[in-house]
């Protein structure tokens, strides 16, 4: 029986742990060296699309590499290279300065080292830990990321001002080398896909599962398209407390702090128990269909206090639908198609995820952001209620606790 916290996973979170501290101090870092270069925000948009474009695009076919060979050699090299790649940035610092095309061009090859890095993580988790541990250690994963985005702009802001920029990208040149060198250190249990390397043809096996298995389509679909209609709530908010509610500045960082603590305490819940099956059910059940109920009272005219109190719990909600959710994914499709399956879903939201921000904008000019924001609720309760009358889904969760109680 595999413990939670067995040395493979301890070793595995400590490391990526440090290089993602590490890598969100370098992100301010660099797009303050950038501000302070240029001062332009096209560069820095432009930067970040370089940086998130290559793993969208490439994430599928990095899945298939994911799926053919040891994502335990996968993990060390590309934390190996992507160290490289930061410590290139330092030296070109310091040696010569650093131009902006030095900039894109280090980017890009980041973006693309991510591409194979990004699908082994959830791959290899649920070989880890047994299925009952899955939501808790995809939850500590989750816990160490948001630490990492609170701790490392903070840190990386104050450091900058007395170290600069250079100094910074070393330290996260490191701290990738570091997670490199804790992984050597890991087993990773892994079946592999057999046989030559055929892109079109090992995707199209993935996409030729969906199609045969109607709930994991369905599953998949659903929760890209709850995330599309997810997205306009963020990108309409400060609209809407400001023109709508007759809120001011201070209540918007108010609501968005309440958010991050309730999805950093859904993130301690889901990761200090372990519901059995259908008790796991039912609360995947409530949270997807109560998150879509919280979701609609924003159409409502709130007070600051009600909207603060409102969005810390759907975000609280909204830690429990995605961990279960993923939970489900990583069970229902077999080891040896994770890879390529993360990939293709990492492309599929990563695409309708922009769309959704930019059709929110633009909507939200010719009709009224509560319109918006009941029709976007009446859309995520259908497709919550979708997902909850899946037999297969129900049956998924009931399996796992037969299985759990057949162990010795």
């Amino acid at each position: 029986m595999k413990k939670i916290w067995n040395k493979d996973l301890v070793l595995l979170l400590s490391g990526q742990s440090i290089s993602r501290l590490g890598d969100s101090a370098h992100h301010i870092a660099l797009m303050w060296f950038i501000l302070e270069k240029t001062g332009s925000s096209a560069i820095m948009g432009t930067l970040s699309a370089l940086a998130y474009i290559p793993s969208l695009i490439l994430g599928p076919f990095a899945g298939v590499i994911v799926d053919r060979y040891s994502r335990k050699k996968i993990i060390i090299l590309t934390d190996f290279i992507r160290g490289l790649i930061v410590a290139l940035l330092a030296l070109f610092f310091f040696t010569k300065g650093l131009s902006i095309t030095e900039i894109f061009i280090l980017t890009v090859l980041l973006g693309i080292s991510s591409a194979f890095f990004n699908p082994c993580i959830p791959s290899s988790i649920p070989e880890m830990v047994d299925p009952e541990n899955l939501p808790r250690a995809n939850s500590l994963f989750s816990i160490a990321g948001r630490v990492a985005e609170i701790i490392g702009p903070s840190v990386g802001g104050v450091l900058y001002k007395f170290i600069g920029a250079g100094l910074l990208f070393t330290f996260n040149a490191f701290s990738f080398f570091i997670a490199s060198v804790f992984t050597l250190f890991i087993k990773i249990p892994q079946r592999y896909k057999e046989g030559k390397i055929n892109f079109i043809g090992d995707i199209g096996e993935v996409l030729k599962r969906l199609r045969e298995d109607k709930d994991l389509m369905t599953l998949g679909i659903t929760a890209a398209v709850l995330n599309f209609f997810y997205v306009p709530f963020f990108i309409l908010l400060p609209v809407y407390i400001k023109n709508y509610l007759n809120l001011d500045a201070s209540i918007y960082g108010f609501v968005l702090g309440a958010g991050g603590v309730g999805s950093l305490v859904g993130l301690l819940i889901t990761s200090a128990i372990s519901p059995s099956g259908d008790k796991k059910y039912n609360m995947f059940r409530f949270s997807l269909l109560g998150q879509g109920i919280a979701i609609g009272l924003l159409a409502l005219p709130l007070s600051s206090i009600q909207l603060v109190i409102l969005f810390f719990t759907i975000q609280l909600l909204n830690i429990f639908v995605n961990i279960y959710i993923n939970v489900v994914l990583q069970l229902m499709v077999p080891s040896e198609e994770r890879g390529r399956f993360f990939g293709l879903l990492g492309l599929f939201v990563g695409g309708l995820q922009p769309i959704s921000m930019s059709l929110a904008g633009i909507v939200a000019e010719f009709i009224r952001i509560p319109i918006i924001f009941t029709f976007c609720t009446i859309v995520i309760l259908f497709m919550s209620w979708r997902i909850i009358t899946l037999g297969g889904l129900k049956n998924l969760f009931i399996a796992e606790k037969e299985k759990n109680k057949k162990k010795p």
